[in-house]
């Protein structure tokens, strides 16, 4: 095999992850270090500080979809593009992201079943782990039910994340990888996440930096998401998020080819 089919199987392998995992909510800029840690606090305190931190429970439950428009770049293969997501209640979610010299890539999933749509693999149902890990990761009110979707949590301690403290907590949900997060432990919020995200091709470790807080309808929101793997870095920068706006479940359903 040359080495550019090698490329093209990395590059298919990270595309199709990041469609699944990059909305809901990267070798690292700076590598996680061990801090000694001093009296910790329990799981749900820090879950607790996190759901206040964003805008507490009763206003992250208040929206019924939300849409988000805004802007990709891939590191170093220098590809830009735009996308477009929608999400609403039970896990339903729709994903089109356009690149630029590549094409469509679509993903998406009506609450019972997901599906892919890209120029290089065609059309694809998700199936076994793949599937719960989709639905895991567009549950609509994921933030204010972490408790429910991961019924088994463990806090490992405090590590570095850039120059910020944050509590480390790995999370395990059946039929899906564990995901492990770090919360910053002055502010709450989570700034980092580690997740083995489910691939055709196999899969794949990715790590995502949350940054660039806005508040929208009351929720603190990252309007910047940088996801590492050992390849690329993929950058999706939020320019617009709107809640309420009336979707159709059609949105939501694989297009008949």
């Amino acid at each position: 095999m040359n080495s550019g089919r090698i490329e093209i199987m990395k590059f298919k392998a990270i595309l199709t992850a990041i469609l699944t995992l990059a909305f809901a909510a990267s070798a690292l800029a700076q590598k996680a270090e061990p801090v000694k840690p001093a009296k910790l606090p329990t799981v749900n305190e820090v879950l607790d500080k996190y759901v206040k931190a964003i805008g507490g429970r009763d206003a992250i439950q208040k929206p019924k979809t939300r849409v988000t428009t805004g802007t990709m770049e891939l590191v170093p293969m220098n590809l830009k593009g735009t996308f477009e997501a929608y999400s609403a209640p039970d896990s339903k979610s729709f994903t089109k992201m356009t690149i630029d010299g590549v094409g469509d890539l679509l993903e998406g999933s009506d609450g019972k079943t997901a599906w892919a749509i890209n120029p290089i693999q065609g059309s694809r149902e998700k199936t076994g782990g793949e599937l719960a890990q989709s639905k895991l990761t567009n549950d609509f009110y994921r933030d204010a039910r972490l408790e429910k979707l991961f019924p088994k949590m463990t806090l490992k301690g405090i590590e570095k994340v850039g120059e910020k403290d944050a509590y480390v907590i790995v999370a395990e949900a059946e039929g899906a990888p564990a995901e492990t997060w770090y919360f910053d432990t002055q502010s709450g919020l989570l700034v980092r996440s580690d997740v083995t995200a489910f691939a055709p091709e196999g899969n794949q470790a990715m790590t995502f930096f949350y940054e660039d807080h806005r508040t929208v309808d009351g929720i603190l929101m990252p309007f910047r998401v940088r996801t590492q793997t050992p390849s690329f870095t993929i950058i999706l920068t939020s320019t617009e998020v709107k809640h309420g706006a009336p979707i159709d479940d059609t949105k939501f359903a694989r297009p008949k080819q």
